[in-house]
């Protein structure tokens, strides 16, 4: 029992010594810095700061706490532009590679087989633009944007323009953010072959903020809310700067990286946009560089690939397109829904609101700069 309760008074004595306001102070000196209490297990998110030291189990509960608050509200950082963007009065068809048909001067040819122009193109990539559709007895008829009109047999399927729409920031981001690339559900643990997933599903398109990062052989994960990670290939990603990347001047530039497969635009130095974007794959890749803005059109036509290579593609009616490198251009799309993955033949695909928001930011000369954080892009 002795022995008991010299043991009780030394860890007492430890105890009061560590942990008891101003237990440490020398005699007769006074202590800026006198030690504190640890806190109580709670959450402490007020400003003031608190009587105690927040470490262990308070620390670890108000972390939590300030991130599931943060991960609620971050609509109030990142603000969707406005849904007038990307409003057009055209629709648009594939047309079938099998039987393209010909295009006729008038709908009364088109039904009796008249006059009629020059024969569709062939390809597994042609589209028109169409401004009506008439059904006469049975069949189905398209007018083209021209005036013109082709058949229903010409057509494969209709093509809807992706009306994805990027973020606008209020105030400089503090973290990397980005979105998800398709339905997953998020695991508790960071590791590919984890099998611990927390049962919450994130969509394709969710904006996620990173609140850690871990690397794991050569990928990494990133957790995306308390305890939520994400792999990489799961999630496309922006990283905020404040300085303009070598060669840049002036305080304007738009940034696309190749890697994570987004786009955002700084104005005097701060971010203050960001999308997704397609850009190009294997043969056709977008090259690394610096460029600027050299021509720009509300609406054009495109073509080009190789028929005998199986990519030849002839696309009408392209809007909001602005060159930067030779033939490359920013401009939006209506043929697939790719964003945040690699598929153009060398352009940076854009939705219609996004390409219209940026088509109207946007100016001649202002600068473009395409990069790799993995390096692994050719330059040429």
């Amino acid at each position: 029992m002795k022995t008991h309760s010299v043991l009780i008074v030394f860890s007492l004595s430890l105890f009061s010594l560590f942990f008891l306001p101003g237990s440490a102070q020398a005699q007769g000196e006074q202590s800026n810095y006198p030690l504190q209490a640890l806190c109580l297990p709670g959450i402490y998110l007020v400003k003031e700061t608190p009587d105690c030291v927040i470490m262990g189990p308070a620390e670890h509960l108000t972390q939590t706490a300030y991130i599931e608050t943060e991960v609620a509200s971050i609509s109030e950082r990142y603000t969707h532009i406005d849904s007038s963007y990307g409003e057009t009065q055209l629709a648009y068809l594939k047309i079938n590679k099998e039987n393209p048909g010909y295009v006729y001067y008038s709908l009364e040819d088109a039904v009796n087989g008249g006059a009629r122009d020059a024969k569709l193109p062939e390809g597994d990539a042609v589209y028109v633009s169409y401004v009506d559709q008439v059904k006469v007895e049975t069949k189905n008829y398209y007018q083209l944007a021209n005036g013109e009109w082709i058949r229903a047999g010409a057509v494969s399927r209709t093509a809807e323009p992706n009306m994805f729409r990027g973020v606008l920031l209020n105030g400089a981001p503090e973290r990397k953010f980005g979105w998800v690339l398709h339905d997953i559900e998020t695991r508790s643990t960071p590791g590919y072959y984890s099998n611990t997933g927390t049962g919450h599903i994130l969509e394709r398109y969710s904006m996620i903020e990173v609140w850690d990062e871990l690397k794991i052989g050569k990928s990494n994960w990133y957790m995306v809310a308390s305890g939520e990670w994400l792999y990489q290939a799961e999630v496309a990603l922006v990283f905020p700067t404040s300085y303009p990347p070598s060669g840049i001047s002036g305080g304007r530039w738009i940034e696309i990286n190749l890697f994570e497969q987004t786009l955002a635009v700084y104005n005097q130095g701060k971010l203050v946009f960001a999308t997704l974007v397609t850009t190009g794959a294997n043969r056709t890749a977008t090259r690394p560089g610096t460029w600027k803005i050299y021509e720009k059109h509300t609406i054009t036509n495109m073509a080009g690939g190789d028929k005998e290579k199986d990519d030849y593609y002839n696309l009408r009616d392209v809007p909001w397109s602005m060159y930067f490198d030779e033939r490359r251009a920013m401009h939006a799309q209506y043929w697939h829904d790719h964003l945040g993955y690699r598929s153009s033949h060398g352009c940076v695909n854009l939705s219609f609101p996004d390409a219209q928001w940026l088509f109207e930011w946007g100016d001649y000369g202002d600068w473009v700069y395409v990069w790799d954080p993995s390096g692994q892009s050719p330059e040429e």
